[in-house]
């Protein structure tokens, strides 16, 4: 009966120290399929970003990690998005030019984060296409609010640098669906 006891407890110890191995082999993996292609901070930037988030410990495959890209992409298009609203109503900023192509960022993150939805949707339905779409699209928003800023209004973005990281984080979620159910032989 000892013996039997010992066993449980050395086999639940066990368990305990390769439990997150999986999910930590998988991020890294994960992030450095995605980064073979990219700029050489998105592998430390893909694995920081998807480790903050509690739940990419409990992850067990590529769809429940993609899972987690989404929902640190909606997180942080949120945060983006109200940091503009801050700024919109500080009215620090008396260029009308300016507030008005914040007003079209606020439009954009508001479609982003609807696409964003709709792609956690799309993985519970097993759509991968849709999922791809619906990132590609979500994608491009942070670069479309920067576009309007640097057309030919010559106005300076107060949120270069976080449409930059948003950018890269919606990026970490739609290469993590890409690699898996895409284009899987990519690489």
């Amino acid at each position: 009966m000892k013996f039997l006891i010992y066993r449980v407890v050395f086999f639940l110890l066990l368990n305990a120290f390769t439990a997150n191995r999986v999910p930590d082999s998988l991020i890294r993996d994960s992030c450095k399929k995605s980064s073979k292609h990219s700029e050489p901070h998105f592998y430390k930037f893909c694995i920081a970003s998807i480790s903050e988030n509690p739940d990419s410990q409990k992850v067990k495959n590529i769809d429940e990690l993609t899972v987690v890209g989404v929902q640190n992409a909606i997180s942080n298009m949120t945060n983006v998005k109200e940091i503009v609203e801050k700024i919109l109503k500080e009215r620090n900023n008396k260029n009308k030019l300016s507030m008005q192509m914040l007003r079209q960022c606020l439009k954009l993150y508001s479609q982003g984060n609807d696409l964003l939805t709709k792609s956690l949707e799309y993985i519970k339905l097993r759509d991968f296409d849709k999922v791809h779409n619906s990132l590609r699209n979500a994608r491009v928003v942070p670069r479309e609010c920067e576009m309007g800023f640097n057309d030919d209004n010559k106005q300076k973005s107060p949120v270069t640098k976080e449409n930059d990281v948003l950018f890269d984080v919606v990026n970490i979620a739609q290469s993590f669906n890409y690699n898996a159910h895409i284009n899987p032989h990519r690489i």
